[in-house]
């Protein structure tokens, strides 16, 4: 993860945590010697030392704290994190542990956005800035030429060569289907001299079907897609997610106007023929549902703000302030997840009619089982101190009247010396100092009595406290209750022993061999009418996932250094401030996503048009005009040409938001035509290539890999949508039909640099690492195709010689040299085709868009 990124981590996951985690403790109270308000206090650590080993995570004592790992430390007191509050900060770790010089958490203040803050370059209207003459006219055949050559005849440089035709073709067809041309497609282009031979090739390529597939996974980074729900601990997928992502596939295919396809994303339920755009809900349905998620997937992908880092403090270089991200948040918390069916109302009825009786049974037996549950570990309870003196091996007391799980679970329990409550110490004591058997009855007693008190003081503190919540059953009044507490050691005891995961606790799964033959015979009716019930349940009909208003909206406040138990001035719903002419009025139309949807796409918006072709010039190019796709503020960079942006998204609005359109404007220009070349004076003045004096060599992305091995080799089934297929060894669909995990990431995709979907992307990284390598040496895939790849040649070549002519020609769109050929028959004089074919495979040239 680059600097950059840890430090929008901190800004958008971890400050906020720590400001309504940890401020209340580890501010001025300094508890435990800890204070984490600045970078300064915060390196600086507690009594226990260094709370973080920066790039280590496994090493750091605050992520053990958080997970609640060490049994002497487990932060906040108050109760665990959520996993996913947890990961932000082991992710922000082992990236570096980025805290910003001179940030110190601190609560929200009033903010007032100055003449300088809106006269950053962002936030101006976009322009129509007049084309630039240039000296090199012959070179320049459009105004996007021209826009560029005259950047770089300021600094006295120009482009270099051309590329050759099959470098052109191979490099737009990767760009717009993410496969190779075949070889008869070069051969054709290569051999059609007329002036409009190339505007042919773009025009084949954007009307493939192919072009959804790719451009739609290109967009599925921004919305980080997934097929499955951000859990931890077990598999949860969605059940249609793939109805999302073949939306966006279609939408990109039909060039649904940008303006159209973002309206959608946000409020495809509530525009004109919903039916059309509300598959598109799924932006937000299949959120990794993090506090800040929405507002940071919407204000980033569309915006290119990262107005997330406002939420406990007003944005530390973008005037955005902190009441600007709550009247954000608080149009997304009156929405709810809601399943659209596609399907009849009787057929829908049918299975919700079914699936209601199957959880209502399912609830009758959890309920039965918890109260047996808890009263079997009363009953287990009363015996404590007989369990411990058999732990101990004092005579006679492993009897038959204890049970022998019970006595395992105990004497683990006791064995084990780390406890997060004191009450057991007097019994390790005398343990350790071998006291005789009468001093351990009596500890062991003692316990067993304090145990049995902690029970009874729990269950009357949870009658107090339903007493006290029946009073104030609604949410927003939670916090009216003044609801009655244990004392948390005591607390931790009975969470220890009768808790869901308690030593005398035992389940559903556990329970049956305690109970008497009545309501053994009781629970298992009703078992079986739950699996009668579950094998009459139709097939769930499709449905979208998609999000609606809530029927009651509530008010959002600002909460007071990202707490949401400390609230403070009303945030009602409004576009961005910094985005509108004076102060943003407030939207009045259900919880505002249409509104917000309109704010977005106004032309009088300065940053969407911009931010979309900046992403679509950075997937063309390499990187953007603005470097930080994602982030047109004062931390990202500034852009290399900002009149060929303005020009660019001033024509992408008048021609009607085309992205089509877009595509052929730059790709039928000289700059998109220049080859690779590197140029010693060109690359003195601008080694990074900002000024696009050549065209910038790259590696195949994750997905472009693999479906260019299937390809070549033969295998790829090019079937369309459908739901998401596991990565298998049957598996030849193209990547990107492939079930996405926030899990679990397909090993081969985190290899290549798949990005991470809990979060939206704004570009592949490029990594070069061995592993990759190794990958093509000694996967088990890559094999398979070489073999598959193999016995295509051999189907069409009968001699050696026509065989490696025919090898290049499916790999690289080329005919070897004839060294090339010399060196293929002295390889395979000593090694078998597979493994030449898996060498070319392997190649460099193959895994690489020049």
């Amino acid at each position: 993860m680059l600097r950059a990124e840890s430090a929008d981590l901190f800004e958008m996951r971890v400050r906020p945590l720590l400001a309504a985690k940890c401020f209340a403790c580890h501010t001025d109270a300094r508890m435990g010697e800890l204070q984490l308000d600045t970078r300064e206090h915060f390196l600086k650590g507690g009594k226990s030392g260094a709370v973080v080993v920066p790039g280590h995570p496994e090493k750091s004592l605050l992520l053990h704290a958080l997970q609640y790992s060490d049994d002497r430390l487990k932060m906040p007191p108050s109760g665990k994190l959520k996993d996913d509050e947890i990961e932000a900060v082991s992710s922000w770790i082992a990236s570096g542990a980025v805290w910003p010089e001179n940030v110190k958490i601190a609560a929200a203040s009033e903010y007032v956005i100055t003449a300088k803050q809106r006269a950053f370059w962002a936030f101006q209207p976009v322009q129509a800035p007049k084309v630039p003459q240039v000296r090199n006219r012959k070179w320049a055949s459009s105004d996007i030429d021209r826009f560029v050559l005259a950047r770089l005849e300021e600094k006295s440089l120009g482009p270099v060569r051309s590329a050759s035709k099959r470098t052109l073709i191979r490099r737009a067809t990767f760009d717009l289907s993410g496969l190779p041309p075949t070889p008869e497609e070069v051969t054709a282009f290569e051999q059609d001299k007329s002036a409009g031979a190339f505007a042919k090739v773009v025009d084949r390529l954007l009307a493939s079907p192919r072009y959804g597939e790719r451009w739609g996974r290109i967009w599925l980074d921004v919305a980080r897609y997934s097929d499955d729900r951000l859990n931890s601990e077990r598999d949860d997928p969605y059940e249609n997610s793939f109805r999302y992502r073949d939306w966006v596939i279609q939408a990109f295919q039909d060039d649904m106007p940008f303006d159209v396809f973002v309206k959608a994303q946000i409020a495809g339920d509530l525009i004109p023929n919903p039916e059309k755009y509300q598959a598109g809900l799924g932006f937000y349905a299949m959120s990794p549902e993090m506090q800040d998620d929405r507002v940071d997937a919407t204000t980033r992908g569309f915006l290119g703000l990262t107005v997330a880092c406002a939420q406990c403090h007003n944005h530390k270089y973008d005037p955005i302030p902190t009441r600007d991200y709550y009247s954000l948040l608080g149009i997304f918390r009156n929405t709810e997840i809601h399943e659209i069916p596609l399907a009849a109302k009787d057929v829908v009825d049918k299975y919700d009619g079914q699936k209601k009786k199957i959880e209502k049974q399912e609830t009758a037996i959890a309920d039965f089982v918890k109260a047996q549950g808890q009263q079997l570990a009363e009953v287990l309870a009363s015996r404590t101190a007989k369990y411990m003196l058999a732990a101990a091996g004092v005579g006679g007391q492993a009897g038959p009247k204890l049970d022998a799980e019970t006595l395992t679970r105990v004497t683990k329990y006791l064995d084990d010396p780390k406890k997060n409550h004191p009450y057991l110490k007097p019994w390790l004591a005398e343990r350790a100092r071998e006291a005789d058997a009468g001093t351990l009855t009596k500890t062991a007693e003692a316990f067993e009595s304090l145990l049995l008190a902690a029970n009874a003081e729990k269950k009357r503190i949870d009658d107090e406290n339903h007493i006290r919540l029946g009073l104030n059953p609604s949410r927003e009044d939670l916090s009216k209750a003044n609801l009655v507490s244990m004392d948390r050691d005591k607390f931790v005891l009975w969470e220890d022993l009768f808790g869901a995961k308690g030593v005398y606790r035992y389940g559903d799964a556990q329970i049956d061999r305690f109970l008497s033959a009545e309501f053994q015979e009781y629970l298992g009716g009703m078992r079986s009418q739950l699996a009668s019930l579950k094998k009459e349940l139709p097939p769930q009909y499709p449905f979208l996932h998609a999000i609606r208003d809530k029927e009651k909206l509530a008010e959002q406040h600002v909460w007071i250094r990202g707490s949401e138990d400390a609230p403070g001035e009303p945030a009602p719903p409004h576009f961005l401030t910094i985005l509108s002419p004076s102060q943003p009025p407030k939207f009045t139309r259900g919880a505002g996503r249409l509104e917000l949807a309109e704010a977005v796409v106004s032309k009088s918006n300065p940053l969407t048009a911009r931010v979309i072709v900046n992403r679509v010039w950075q997937q063309h190019f390499g990187h953007g005009i603005v470097r930080t796709a994602s982030n047109f503020g004062a931390q990202g960079e500034p852009p290399s040409n900002p009149e060929l942006l303005d020009y660019l998204a001033r024509r992408f609005m008048a021609e009607g938001w085309s992205i089509k359109k877009l595509h052929r404007e730059l790709m039928l220009t000289s700059v998109y035509a220049l080859s690779s070349d590197n140029a010693e004076a060109n690359f003195a003045q601008d080694p990074e290539d900002r000024l696009f004096w050549r065209f910038d060599r790259h590696r195949l992305d994750a997905e472009s890999m693999r479906d260019s091995l299937l390809f070549v080799s033969g295998k790829l089934d090019e079937k369309r949508e459908g739901p998401a297929v596991a990565f298998t060894k049957d598996n030849y669909r193209r990547t990107v039909y492939g079930a996405v995990s926030r899990r679990r990431l397909d090993p081969m995709l985190a290899l290549f640099d798949f990005p991470n979907p809990n979060s939206t992307s704004e570009r592949r990284l490029q990594t070069t690492v061995p592993l990759q390598k190794l990958f093509l040496m000694n996967s088990d895939f890559v094999m398979e195709q070489s073999q598959a790849l193999t016995h295509r040649i051999e189907s069409k070549a009968p001699s050696e010689d026509a065989r490696i002519r025919e090898a290049y020609r499916i790999v690289f769109q080329r005919e070897p040299t004839p060294q090339e050929r010399q060196m293929g028959a002295e390889f395979l004089k000593h090694s078998p085709w597979p493994e030449y074919a898996q060498v070319l495979l392997s190649s460099n040239e193959f895994g690489y868009v020049n």
